[in-house]
């Protein structure tokens, strides 16, 4: 016997959205609980594996038709260039045209902050970037100064904007030019696909002659050498653990590993771009190590703990004839490279240790060397914000962060709009802010704001923000909402 529509539970034809994504939720369960019979029905009798697989791969499109129609009703982007025209579109094309949606909604975003950071970044000498854009979406730029950097990008758009936010090497405005040209057809899709993903730049994946080039550039090499071999003029053995003491001392009263700031705002769907390059770096600038809370230690079995190795490394120092600094110097830093991330900021970046490097970072920060040579992944800026993605602990804390977001949209610090203008849960549609943690919970933006201060004298003034705002999280809150607001609640 067969069925016809009156034996469904609605309707085939109907019109009314609501009731038709509700019958394919339904279904979605119904198949969940053939599926389960099938498992269960498993006998000597018979083998239900296949049966069992064509009814999860039904129950998966039946869920991802729901998802697509949901986000198609909810007005998600969606390019209906690529739809049938004379039939009723399959779910592989509606997937299809709802991918091609978001990409040319983002091409939107980064079309509009690539004009509001041209807008910002209209004075001084312009950096000229030149691209060579290779299979895979994958980039390789080198500016005018020198930098090369290798990126992985969703579009050309997205990889400007991040030259201009993560990668000048001077305050102004860029020009980029490509080889062959630029590309313009937009990707299918804006996350990476499985075998872009194998491609994406890493610090192992670099040429070791590409690094020792990058390394041996300019004179800083020359110039870390020589002042760790004159260590031996200053600095006796009998004296390195109490110079040891001393600067961990110094340091973790005056320049303090920073909280932990989860930068990763993208969680839920792959970054827009993944951009590294090879620099020599301010170890100043690095505010964190990932598993240690105090500069000199490093937990370590022995020998390897920072109580016995930073001393040890130390002397060993003293003992290099100074004539063999620069090569033991680049034994060092070259092939097992030391690997930070940046966070970018108005007048330069932060930087964190991600993996390879620990004991070399304290080392440097001990000693208070001028430059370690690291590999150097970037943050990006990204165009949505979530405020769940920001923890808080309380609805209070979730209004002052709301708050303070308003303000400084309305001084004009933030460049973007609020999803939805009257809820403190409204995510945040980026166009460009000078620091991300700004967007963060007071205590968190107040304390890597401070440090950036000391890093970069008269950067917050120069955006109009006064040099006392971060001298506490009620300072900032105060200031970012005019005195609206109070922290702690």
């Amino acid at each position: 016997m067969s069925a016809d529509a009156s034996d469904t539970p609605i309707r085939a034809g109907v019109d009314e959205e609501g009731r038709y994504l509700e019958a394919l939720r339904r279904l979605s369960f119904i198949q969940k609980y053939v599926r389960k019979w099938l498992q269960a029905l498993g006998s000597e009798r018979l083998d239900t594996a296949e049966l069992v697989l064509q009814t999860q791969q039904a129950e998966q499109s039946i869920t991802d038709a729901f998802d697509v129609l949901a986000q198609i009703h909810h007005n998600e982007p969606l390019d209906r260039s690529v739809l049938p025209s004379h039939r009723a579109p399959t779910l592989a094309e509606l997937i299809t045209a709802r991918e091609r949606g978001d990409v040319h909604a983002e091409e939107d975003r980064f079309v509009e902050r690539l004009s509001v950071l041209e807008a910002i970044a209209n004075e001084g000498e312009t950096t000229v970037w030149c691209v060579r854009a290779g299979e895979h979406r994958l980039y390789e730029a080198r500016n005018s100064a020198g930098r090369t950097v290798w990126a992985w990008s969703a579009m050309p758009a997205a990889m400007e904007s991040e030259l201009v936010i993560a990668w000048n090497d001077r305050p102004g405005p860029l020009k980029v030019t490509y080889q062959p040209e630029r590309p313009t057809r937009l990707p299918d899709q804006l996350g990476p696909t499985p075998q872009e993903i194998e491609y994406f730049p890493n610090a192992h994946t670099i040429d070791l002659d590409v690094e020792r080039s990058i390394y041996r550039e300019g004179d800083v090499a020359q110039s870390v050498a020589d002042a760790l071999a004159h260590l031996r003029d200053n600095l006796a053995h009998e004296d390195v653990q109490a110079f040891v003491d001393a600067r961990a001392e110094y340091l973790n009263q005056h320049e303090p590993q920073l909280p932990a700031l989860d930068v990763h705002l993208d969680r839920h769907r792959f970054a827009h771009t993944y951009s590294a390059s090879l620099a020599w770096v301010d170890p100043a600038t690095i505010v964190r190590t990932p598993d240690h809370e105090a500069w000199g230690t490093i937990n370590r079995a022995e020998p390897r703990s920072g109580k016995t190795w930073i001393p040890a490394a130390i002397r060993e120092w003293l003992d290099t004839d100074p004539a063999q600094a620069p090569q033991h110097l680049e034994r060092c830093m070259l092939g097992d490279v030391v690997q930070l991330e940046q966070i970018p900021g108005p007048a330069g970046p932060l930087h964190t240790l991600q993996v390879d490097g620990t004991h070399r970072t304290h080392l440097w920060r001990v000693l208070a060397l001028p430059k370690i040579f690291a590999w150097v992944e970037n943050v990006p800026l990204p165009t949505v914000v979530n405020p769940l993605d920001i923890e808080t602990n309380t609805v209070r804390e979730d209004a002052l962060r709301a708050a303070v977001w308003r303000g400084l949209l309305d001084k004009g610090i933030v460049r973007g709009t609020l999803q939805t203008p009257g809820s403190d849960l409204s995510p945040l549609c980026l166009e460009y802010v000078p620091a991300l943690w700004l967007l963060y919970p007071p205590e968190l933006a107040a304390a890597y704001s401070r440090r950036y201060a000391t890093l970069y004298p008269g950067a917050w003034s120069r955006l109009g923000i006064p040099e006392d705002t971060f001298t506490s999280a009620s300072a900032w809150v105060t200031w970012a909402t005019d005195g609206q607001e109070a922290w702690p609640a």
